[in-house]
């Protein structure tokens, strides 16, 4: 059973290597075939120079022959002259490639996200994301810059001194060889329980990095609590906690380098008994067994590295690993085969018999029946987790309905690419998404990736003054220059949905959808955006979620929202006079005041 769990996983490890050089790397196959060929002179190198030993004690040094000494001492400087220059070469080389690698891992990666659907990152924290792109993707350059930048290198090495110390002596290599399969057990212990610790370590190291992104991202509501040593403390307590698995790491990844020294002790002692008998009989001369233990002594060094390396690469294989769940993952909601462009957009929205749940056996949204002819207005009203948000997410395909249809112009969403649906769609919400750049560029966003570099200030100018945006802009030291910062900090909540809205108009898309756009704005604040909303709203088709209920008194058709189902529906005057759900949300806003 262990047996063949160990093959599966090593299955895994090797079809993970495989997919990192085909998807990543194979690219540059030509430039790593140059790289590796430089590297196999720069081992060449070492071995040349090694054997070069023997003639310096044979001929130089026992038979004392000066000219011969002087020339082979010529030839070591030549040969460490163009070994550091080998080594510098390929340095370039194949630091390039791994970077290279890793980068289009990490594009590639960041690219899938943006493809998942919404319903994947309800259930997947942003620090987790983070860590996978960032921590991840840098551990498996461990993987690339190590194998390809040192492990060949030492690999070749190790192959050149072994043939080096055959050709010499083949039988004190039988010396070496004999302690082998004890080391390779070793190791092997050392890396299977490596891996384990790694599993537990690389999920920390998430968390810390999603505790660490929700706490910034929060910084507000923490000193308005005064949280700021609860805060504190829990970043300690995963600091302690990652700090015991990274002791635990390094114990085990360094315990290989005692269990080496010691058998190397007994190969080294192995050495100078076996090849000083072999000398005392004249089986070998002095500068073959120094030539022979200096091929010992280089091939040591990566010997030891080739086996830390194999102790590292468990913990990047994980990282890998934790790198392709994501890239492996499918998007739940994608484009039906032969999926058509929405196009020429009337805005007729018809809801038949829709039926959402997030969970199984948990519905949100119960057997909805909606028409929003094109060019009106509707407006959802009800207690809040009614499902009101829920309804408008659908429209644009953020999430599929579980059963039931909704149709645009008479068609099924679903045959529609989710491309074009969106780009007729416009969305304006309570929590405006802003980004930490100029006022003009998160204005221009709104026309989409092909025309956002090419938005004329004309452009820009008109959906400010739409939106009631362009003194607050204009009365700023850099105008549409200034730098909002991290979600609009720099602004008020008033002048952040304005920009929202101006963003909106100048996507101009015919379908309008506004959550709760007004609902955290003090009232000054709110008839600017109101205003704006109504410039927006103009022969456009649009859902209204409101709070407020006077922002819909002129909407052309009202529903109240109970519990994912329609309880009623009408216009302003009618609901009032229905004296149902409508007109007691309604008193409860506007008890004793005329509006």
């Amino acid at each position: 059973m262990a047996k063949d769990k160990n093959k599966d996983k090593a299955k895994l490890n090797l079809r993970i290597l495989r997919r990192i050089w085909r998807e990543h790397t194979k690219k540059y196959i030509w430039a790593l075939i140059g790289a590796m060929v430089l590297t196999a002179f720069t081992a060449g190198t070492e071995a040349f120079s090694v054997s070069l030993l023997k003639p310096i004690f044979d001929t130089g040094f026992i038979d004392q022959n000066s000219k011969v000494l002087i020339m082979l001492c010529l030839q070591i400087i030549g040969l460490y002259f163009l070994k550091g220059w080998l080594y510098f070469s390929q340095t370039l080389i194949l630091s390039h490639i791994s970077t290279k690698t890793v980068q289009s891992i990490q594009q590639r990666v960041f690219s899938h996200l943006m493809k998942l659907d919404m319903s994947y990152f309800n259930k997947n924290s942003s620090g987790q994301m983070l860590s996978r792109i960032i921590n991840d993707c840098n551990s498996i350059t461990n993987i690339a810059i190590n194998f390809i930048t040192n492990i060949f290198k030492d690999l070749i090495t190790c192959v050149a001194m072994f043939a080096l110390m055959i050709y010499y002596s083949w039988k004190m290599c039988l010396v070496v060889f004999v302690f082998f399969p004890i080391g390779a057990i070793a190791i092997s212990i050392i890396v299977r329980k490596t891996k384990n610790i790694s599993v537990k370590s690389t999920q920390k190291s998430a968390d810390f990095i999603s505790l660490l992104s929700e706490s910034l991202q929060n910084v507000k509501i923490i000193k308005s609590y005064c949280m700021e040593k609860f805060e504190a403390n829990r970043i300690k307590n995963i600091l302690n906690i990652m700090f015991q698995f990274q002791m635990k790491t390094v114990k085990l990844t360094t315990m290989s380098t005692p269990v080496i020294e010691i058998l190397s002790g007994f190969v080294m002692a192995g050495i100078i008994i076996f090849g000083g008998w072999q000398i005392s009989n004249g089986y070998l001369t002095t500068g073959g067994f120094v030539t022979f233990l200096g091929a010992w002594v280089s091939v040591y060094k990566p010997l030891k590295s080739l086996l830390h390396f194999r102790v590292q690469l468990q913990t990047a294989l994980v990282s890998a690993e934790r790198v392709y769940e994501i890239i492996d993952t499918k998007p739940a909601i994608k484009d039906i085969d032969g999926a058509i462009d929405l196009k020429d957009v009337k805005g007729d929205i018809e809801f038949k018999n829709v039926s959402f749940e997030y969970e199984n056996g948990k519905p949100i949204i119960k057997n909805l029946n909606m028409k929003i002819p094109h060019g009106k207005t509707v407006a959802l009203v009800g207690a809040s987790g009614g499902g009101k948000t829920t309804i408008v997410n659908l429209i644009p395909r953020f999430f599929d309905v579980t059963s039931g249809e909704i149709l645009i112009d008479g068609i099924n969403i679903n045959k529609y690419t989710q491309k074009s649906l969106r780009e007729n769609t416009s969305l304006v919400s309570q929590e405006v998404i802003l980004f930490d750049d100029t006022i003009r560029n998160n204005i221009a966003y709104g026309k989409g990736e092909k025309e956002y570099e090419n938005v004329s200030d004309e452009e820009i100018i008109s959906a400010s003054k739409n939106a009631n945006a362009y003194d607050f802009i204009t009365s700023m030291n850099e105008g549409y220059e200034t730098r909002i910062g991290e979600k609009g900090v720099r602004l008020s909540g008033g002048q952040k949905q304005r920009i929202s809205i101006a963003r909106a108009i100048i996507k101009n898309a015919p379908i309008l959808l506004l959550d709760e756009a007004t609902s955290a704005l003090d009232t000054e604040s709110e008839f600017e955006v109101q205003t704006a909303l109504d410039n927006l709203m103009k022969n456009r088709t649009t859902i209204v979620i409101a709070h407020r209920l006077s922002t819909i008194k002129n909407a052309d058709m009202i529903y109240v929202i109970e519990k994912g189902e329609i309880v009623e529906s009408g216009n302003h005057n009618e609901l009032l006079q229905k004296n149902g759900e409508y007109a007691k949300l309604y008193n409860m806003q506007f008890k004793n005041k005329e509006v």
